[in-house]
């Protein structure tokens, strides 16, 4: 197992620079990947001005200009290597790390064709009626640890696909893999266009914020911090875009067989990640009369699971990604099965759990519906099985929470699966599917309620980063 500890470089920390802040595996703990250096207050306002310089240029190339020379980059990219740091200071298994660092050539692709769009619409004729698409200029995003390269991929592309230039904030607890990944793309293009920072401190990131050359802030990551977001960028009138946290239900009608196939389906999209996916199921709603069986082929497929350090082979499931986290989805558990509730660990812990946050996959059942680890977005590998007595109850369960990202409802009959479906709150709704595997990315992904504001993918990911200007004779 490769452990050496790296030191990577960021956008405009040179004779800034205090100190350098460490990350550490949390699947050995022990361990520091790497560090990175910390940013001040004055270096942001440098890159923001420079960025707005830089801008100007990049907006008059064609939208297919940028986009050629973006994927041209996306080529250079050392998937493999940072596959294996990104498992290093993440947590999640070899194979997810590697999928997810093949990203920003597969994200390209899928908006080629809403670059040449952008460049056909903007090179229109003029007529009594002309609508041009304008860029922000300088666009702030800012995106979470559980999936950072990825994510960051979903918004920086179209962002400067656009004609924006965009100053990245990642996640300051795995932000190594994908800043190197970054930089490669940030060398390509014209100097100030992509600029790659993070700091543990807040303050930095509310100052990209509150900046008034700012005027676009993207954000993926929790609701609490998706209102301070919205507070701060108010003050400035800013466009936003926010997709927040999720609490997904997922409906299973009455005449869906609990097989080990669906048991596969449900475990897939429950625990990918360790859990730690904002578009996971987070609650299952079965017929009560049911459950003993639902409960028990979910629980032979998780036996099969491992839980361990990401580059082990034979690693199914890695560690939580913080110890809070952890903790705080134990707990959940515990106080369930205080409450009467039981919960049963499955799987093979392959690795000494004080290494690192591990814990096991765990079901819950005979859990009260508005139980806590039901009501809140525990954010881990607890999935509780609730029993409903009819699809209005289940209906009106999975309704019941401030939370309205992704839901799914699963039946054998499609025509009474929709009609369930689209009584759900909620963004997105699958049928008999849910999750990552189950997106189609033309279609609008974002959320309701305390999910967010906005829409990504496909054209609604690239036109939240454009203005339409009308011009009118």
């Amino acid at each position: 197992m490769n452990r050496t500890a790296i030191d990577i470089s960021l956008s405009g920390a040179t004779g800034t620079v205090a100190e350098r802040h460490e990350v550490r595996d949390p699947g050995r703990v022990a361990d520091v990947v790497g560090t990175y250096p910390l940013h001040d207050v004055a270096s942001i306002d440098a890159l923001v001005d420079k960025a707005l310089d830089a801008q100007r240029d990049w907006a008059e190339r064609t939208a297919m200009q940028r986009w050629e020379l973006m994927r041209a980059a996306a080529d250079t990219v050392p998937h493999e290597e940072l596959a294996t740091l990104l498992v290093r200071e993440q947590g999640k298994p070899l194979a997810e790390a590697s999928m997810e660092m093949q990203s920003l050539g597969i994200v390209l692709d899928r908006y080629r064709p809403h670059a040449e769009w952008l460049a056909e619409s903007n090179a229109a004729p003029r007529s009594g009626r002309t609508v041009r698409h304008r860029p922000f200029g300088v666009c702030g995003v800012i995106t979470p640890w559980n999936w950072p390269f990825r994510i960051a991929c979903a918004l920086t592309v179209p962002a400067l696909i656009a004609g924006n230039a965009v100053v990245l904030h990642l996640s300051p607890s795995a932000p190594l893999a994908s800043a190197r990944a970054f930089q490669v793309l940030a060398d390509a293009l014209p100097e100030g266009v992509l600029s790659i920072v993070t700091h543990p401190d807040p303050r930095l990131a509310s100052r990209l914020v509150e900046h008034p050359r700012v005027r676009k802030i993207a954000f993926t990551g929790s609701t609490g911090v998706g209102r301070t977001i919205m507070g701060n960028a108010a003050r400035g009138l800013k466009n936003l875009t926010l997709e927040l946290g999720g609490n997904d239900p997922a409906v299973l009608l009455e005449d869906v067989e609990p097989t080990d196939e669906l048991a596969d389906q449900l475990v897939g999209a429950s625990f990918a990640t360790t859990g730690q996916v904002c578009m996971a199921i987070k609650r299952l709603y079965v017929p009560a009369a049911r459950v003993p069986d639902y409960v028990a082929a979910l629980a032979a497929r998780l036996d099969r699971e491992v839980v361990g350090h990401g580059l082990d082979q034979a690693t199914t499931m890695g560690p939580l990604h913080t110890r809070a986290q952890r903790d705080g989805v134990q707990r959940l558990v515990r106080d369930a099965v205080t409450a009467g509730a039981t919960a049963t660990e499955h799987g093979t812990l392959a690795v000494d759990p004080e290494q690192g946050w591990y814990m096991r996959p765990t079901l819950v059942h005979g859990i009260a519906p508005d139980a806590e680890l039901v009501a809140e977005e525990q954010f881990g590998p607890a999935l509780p099985v609730i029993g409903y007595s009819s699809v209005d109850q289940a209906v009106a369960w999975a309704n019941d929470s401030e939370y309205g990202l992704c839901s799914s409802v699963w039946s054998a009959d499609l025509d009474r699966a929709f009609q369930v479906a689209e009584r759900i709150e909620a963004g997105t709704t699958w049928i008999n599917k849910h999750g990552m595997t189950a997106q189609d990315p033309e279609a609008p992904f974002g959320g309701v309620k305390s999910s967010g504001v906005g829409r990504i993918s496909g054209s609604w990911g690239l036109n939240a980063f454009l203005e339409p200007h009308s011009v009118l004779a």
